[in-house]
Formats: C-alpha cells, structure tokens, sequence
C-alpha cells in the first residue's frame, strides 16, 4: 500500500494526489494501491490514526506533502523501529509545525470537511513528541521548490540536508507541475 498523506485542512481531491492516482492508472498499477485518507483536523487524532494504520495496513511506501510530508517522515520513522525498511517522500514538507501551533485555543472550520474544531497547546505538543519519534536513519526524498509561499524550504532543506533532495527555483507551496517528478519518485519508493 502506497499511503498518501496530503497537508494541514487540505482533503484526498488534493491534486497531487489525484495527479498520482491518474499516472498510476495509466501505468496499468491497481488504483487500489494508493490510500489517501481524510485526516483528522486535531494532532492528536492524526497521530492516533496514523499509528493504527502502522499496526493494521501493509503500508510499502509513504509520500506526503506540507504537514503531511512531517507525518510521512514520523511514519517511516516508525515502522523502521518495527524493522520494516519503507521509504518516503516529502514535498514541501513541513518543519517543525509545532511553531505555528497556538499556544491559546483557536477554533477553526476546515475548509473541505466542514468540521468544526480547535487548535491549542496539546497540538503543538503531539507535534514536539511526534519529532521526538524522528529517525534520521531512514531513506528519503525531499522535493522542495523555493517560491514556497506559505514554508521556508530553507528550512526544509536544511534540516532533511543528508537525505535526497531536489530544490528547484519558483515553483510554490503546491509544487508546481509535480507530475514531471512521480516517475522518479514512485521508481524510488520502489512502487514502479
């Protein structure tokens, strides 16, 4: 199972998901391959979420995007510690989320699901445990563009500097025309 987990208030119609189903499609790969589920709005149910999926699912790769792309690196991370060598993919992703959590609660409507929720101090703190949970010694493959209006990818870049990497000029925060990449990125997770 290819798990896809796309960024903070963002849904599976993302498109780089449907961009990644499609050429999966045309090469003939099962569309049920790919799981991209809906995400909790709250830290601490993504986080629950994405350990039972660890538990139960054979997950054989993880790509991820924006805060996705931390929870990608978080899953990979696990699953190594269960000796399970899976590779992940992170574009644009985020680093260190923790920092733009708030500390005082903040009530939210998510744009795709309509969910009334908040954010508040518990989140930022799944978000430092998660990091916690962080190992270096996994393979992955960073895709970052430098016009990236909503992260730094410097940051990115720095931080993820011994893994694989890509940074192109331009571009923005939903990587720009991300379909010349999933050849390369799905023969590196090993899915093609």
């Amino acid at each position: 199972m290819l798990l896809y987990l796309h960024g903070f208030e963002s849904s599976p119609a993302s498109l780089k998901i449907i961009q990644t189903q499609d050429y999966l499609q045309a090469q003939g790969v099962d569309a049920n391959l790919l799981f991209a589920p809906q995400q909790p709005p709250r830290m601490r149910a993504i986080r629950a979420m994405l350990d039972e999926l660890i538990e139960k699912q054979p997950i054989s790769a993880v790509m991820g995007s924006s805060l996705g792309g931390f929870w990608t690196h978080y899953v990979v991370s696990q699953l190594h510690r269960r000796q399970r060598q899976v590779r992940g993919v992170l574009i644009n992703p985020a680093v260190h989320p923790y920092s733009w959590m708030p500390e005082e609660m903040v009530e939210r409507v998510h744009p795709y699901t309509q969910e009334h929720y908040q954010l508040d101090i518990n989140d930022r703190e799944v978000l430092i445990a998660a990091e916690e949970q962080f190992s270096q010694d996994v393979d992955l493959m960073v895709l970052l563009q430098a016009g990236d209006e909503r992260l730094d990818y410097q940051l990115a870049r720095d931080y993820y500097r011994t893994q694989r990497m890509l940074v192109e000029q331009g571009g923005d925060h939903s990587f720009v025309d991300f379909p010349r990449y999933l050849p390369a990125v799905l023969e590196f997770l090993d899915v093609l």
